[in-house]
């Protein structure tokens, strides 16, 4: 949030041979406090939401952490989707993720020298390739060009009771009034399209990615190992700068999660959408 400063013009008057200084004054000292703390709070929840993209992006390209990155959602795409890894019939196909992650870990310490993991999410998420809005549910009526949801009605007689075939309740959607609410807009860069990633705030402070209803676990793994095939063979063009590197990794990994397609321009998921859809520029 820009600060609001007040100053007068920077001139003096000269009347009978006296000459007037300048003056200035500031804002209501009671604002810019109020404005401060504003300030502090919204620079905290931005480095929250660093920290969940650095985790998912890491988790996605850790052997065993497709769990990891499912624990990254909001509630209801835990339910719907975490299900997966725990059946014995995807461990085959869970092993040949692996085997891209391991083959991916190794040219990425060829070329860079360490392992992949982003340690200062604050520096490779807190750039302009990376613009975090922040919103509340039944406050806002838009962030980010998107129209915000209606606040869910959860109650005592309400809060128990499936809205989908997987379970889940409106409690489970996490889309309460009240409820802080984030969209991440990422930048086209490195060949891939801008996209505009909802985010969902839990208890007790953590940010989680609201995934498109249309994404379930086999969809997930599908996309994760396509787009880690398609960074990984296209090696000789990773960025020299370590840092970028990890954005466009971050990058795949998030139209994987968001099940974007690969030739649009640009595409966003809305809180609470069944699917991330493309918009035309």
């Amino acid at each position: 949030m820009k600060k609001l400063l007040h100053w007068s013009a920077a001139a003096a008057l000269a009347v009978s041979g006296f000459a007037f200084a300048p003056t200035a004054w500031s804002a209501d000292p009671v604002e810019k406090t109020k404005e401060k703390a504003h300030d502090v709070k919204t620079n905290w929840e931005n480095g929250r939401v660093y920290t969940m993209l650095g985790q998912v992006t890491n988790a996605a390209l850790t052997k065993g952490g497709f769990n990891d990155v499912v624990e990254r959602f909001n509630d209801a795409d835990r339910n719907r989707i975490g299900s997966f890894a725990k059946d014995k019939n995807n461990k085959e196909r869970l092993d040949v993720l692996d085997g891209r992650i391991a083959q991916f870990q190794k040219d990425w310490k060829a070329k860079y020298g360490s392992d992949f993991k982003i340690h200062k999410d604050d520096v490779v998420f807190g750039n302009s390739m990376f613009i975090v809005a922040q919103g509340e549910i039944g406050k806002d009526a838009q962030l980010a060009g998107e129209k915000l949801p209606p606040a869910q009605n959860v109650n005592k007689d309400t809060i128990g009771k499936a809205t989908d075939a997987t379970g889940n309740t409106n409690a489970d959607r996490n889309l309460e009034k009240g409820r802080n609410v984030a969209y991440v807009t990422v930048a086209a860069s490195h060949g891939l399209p801008e996209l505009k990633v909802p985010l969902i705030h839990e208890l007790p402070d953590v940010w989680k990615i609201d995934v498109p209803d249309n994404v379930d676990g086999a969809k997930l793994y599908d996309n994760l190992l396509r787009h880690l095939t398609m960074a990984n063979e296209h090696k000789d063009h990773w960025p020299s700068d370590v840092n970028d590197a990890y954005r466009a990794i971050s990058h795949h990994v998030l139209m994987a999660i968001l099940d974007v397609p690969d030739e649009v321009p640009a595409a966003g998921a809305k809180l609470g959408g069944d699917s991330a859809k493309p918009v035309a520029k």
